[in-house]
């Protein structure tokens, strides 16, 4: 698969431009792309958050189950990203991530991530708000 390139990547998602440029090249050395078709499970909801992804192109869905039933939460799209919730809390993963289309992402290793974010806090920080505004919002459309 070809480079993964630091600053197009920090271009479209806002995670990667809280990065100065050799936190993400350490971040994107350590990462892969990684490509689905339509149709396919990136992650499953309730296996290890050992990773996370950002969406390079095409799109994803995403489902929680709810008491027996799927319900969409969310769509996402290049420069989103997902998986984040886990990889930091360690808990299991709250959702189910789907391709809607033919998609690409990055995906990156705990690892990784746990070697730049000790000298990025900003990044940490950014993580940390939407998973917590995606914990909200999640059992909000659960609620529904």
């Amino acid at each position: 698969m070809s480079e993964i390139n630091p600053a197009e990547l920090a271009r479209f998602s806002k995670l990667f431009e809280v990065l100065d440029d050799p936190s993400r090249k350490t971040l994107l050395g350590l990462s892969k792309k990684q490509k689905y078709l339509a149709g396919s499970i990136i992650c499953k909801e309730g296996e290890e958050g050992d990773a996370f992804f950002v969406v390079t192109t095409g799109k994803v869905k995403v489902q929680g189950d709810n008491f027996g039933e799927t319900k969409d939460l969310d769509t996402l799209g290049p420069g989103q990203f997902f998986g984040e919730v886990a990889l930091l809390s360690g808990q299991k993963r709250q959702a189910t991530v789907t391709a809607i289309e033919p998609t690409e992402v990055v995906v990156i290793p705990k690892a990784a991530v746990d070697q730049v974010l000790k000298a990025a806090p900003k990044a940490r920080e950014l993580l940390q708000k939407v998973g917590l505004y995606r914990t909200e919002d999640a059992m909000r459309k659960m609620m529904e």
